[in-house]
Order: structure tokens, then C-alpha cells, then sequence
């Protein structure tokens, strides 16, 4: 009797201490902590796990106000977008914010973190002082206290020539973008036709050399801009 009891005690004690020291997990489960799915297989799950609240998406697909619906709808104005080299078009992120300020009003919207920042690979080999790692983070976007959309920004981190404050900063406005494209916020960049009629406007592609490593690409600028360094104007010729 006594040896039964005493084999019974020593399993609700081990069994007492894997509860409480959470010992490293080998098979794949997913399991929900804050907002972000974590695999147990290569993270660390020895954290506080938690359930997403009930509430989280109270109040989703039901359309604001008039007034609010006009100013998220306003037509783009052309000089408010701005042209990479490589030809895409976007509006910058003092743009975006004062949409939403003046739509649901200073502190009246909020892009939450769903998590930490994650390297979605290992570093990439580009070369001699070009190695860069991919960094991304998920955000859900509210207003007055809604859930409205929710994306993942992302950048190209390269360490020792950026800023890591820099990068989390691109990280949060590439959310941010894919986030108020749901609410139809400069919806025009994401219309093909939009965009070609606005470069066919006001921007040219051109053979241009870099002076720094003497390179020749085709890149786009503005019609009222000249080429700045390192850039200069060129033409190309095929070699065969």
C-alpha cells in the first residue's frame, strides 16, 4: 500500500513539474500568443501564452459615416505621389496619417503591433557589404476603436550600412499602406491603368549610368527633375 501511494506521489510530482517549467517542445503545433502564430518547432514557446480577446473584431463591416467615408474616398491628386527609380509609384507616409487624421480625428486610429519584428530568412549573400535580411511584422489597423484591416509590412534590412530604427520604421508604414487600402485610402496606385496614365504624364524612362561602379540601367524620373549624383545620362549600345 505505502509503495503505491509513494509511486502515485512521484507522478503527480513530475507531472507538476512539466506544467510549471514548460520543457522545449520538438513537435510542430501552433499555438496563438498576442496576436501572432508561433511554431513550436523552432521559437520559443516557455511564454506566457495567451487567447485572442472575444472582442477583437467587434464592430468589423460596419460602414462609418458619410463624412468619414468622403474624406477616406477623396480622388489622389497627382502631386501628391511620389516616383521611385524603379517606376512604382507611392504617396508618402505624412500622407497617410493625415487621411486618417482628418477622417477619425488625432489619436481616433491606431496601428497595433501583432508581435515581434522576425527575420523571414537567413541572410541573403548579395556580394561584398550588399548582405541584407528580410524583416517582417504583422499590424492590425483600428479606428474609433473598430478593427479595420490587418497586414504584414516588410523591408530589406542591411546591416551596417541602415539604421535599425530606420528599418522598423519601413516596416510599420508598409503596413500601414496594405492596411488603408481597405479603406480605399490612394486606392488609384493599385490601378494599372492609373498608373501608366499618371507616368505617361509626368514621368520618362531613361538610360542612365552610374558613376560610382559605372553601371547602365533604364530608370524612371519625374519630367521636371534632373538626374542627381551618382546618376548621369547616357545611352546604350548592345554588345554582341
Amino acid at each position: 500500500m505505502f509503495g503505491l501511494v509513494a509511486r502515485s506521489s512521484r507522478r503527480l510530482l513530475s507531472s507538476t513539474r512539466v506544467v510549471a517549467m514548460v520543457p522545449p517542445v520538438t513537435r510542430v503545433t501552433n499555438v496563438n500568443v498576442a496576436c501572432r502564430t508561433f511554431n513550436s518547432a523552432t521559437e520559443d514557446v516557455s511564454e506566457e501564452v495567451t487567447s485572442l480577446p472575444d472582442n477583437r473584431f467587434e464592430g468589423v463591416a460596419q460602414p462609418f459615416d458619410k463624412k468619414i467615408a468622403g474624406i477616406l474616398a477623396q480622388p489622389l491628386d497627382d502631386a501628391e505621389v511620389i516616383l521611385a527609380k524603379d517606376g512604382t509609384l507611392t504617396v508618402s507616409h505624412e500622407f497617410y496619417k493625415g487621411v486618417l487624421n482628418k477622417a477619425f480625428g488625432v489619436g481616433g486610429w491606431a496601428l497595433v503591433p501583432c508581435g515581434e519584428i522576425v527575420d523571414l530568412e537567413d541572410l541573403y549573400e548579395m556580394g561584398k557589404d550588399n548582405n541584407f535580411v528580410t524583416k517582417i511584422r504583422e499590424y492590425s489597423l483600428y479606428c474609433h476603436e473598430r478593427f479595420v484591416s490587418q497586414a504584414i509590412g516588410e523591408t530589406s534590412f542591411y546591416p551596417g550600412k541602415q539604421y535599425y530604427s530606420e528599418a522598423t520604421e519601413k516596416i510599420k508604414f508598409s503596413a500601414l499602406m496594405r492596411c488603408c487600402k481597405d479603406l480605399g485610402v490612394a486606392n488609384e496606385l493599385w490601378n494599372k491603368r492609373w498608373s501608366d496614365t499618371w507616368k505617361s504624364k509626368y514621368a520618362v524612362q531613361e538610360w542612365v549610368e552610374n558613376t560610382t561602379n559605372g553601371r547602365k540601367n533604364q530608370l524612371w524620373k519625374r519630367r521636371d527633375d534632373d538626374w542627381s549624383w551618382p546618376y548621369k545620362k547616357t545611352t546604350f549600345q548592345k554588345t554582341y
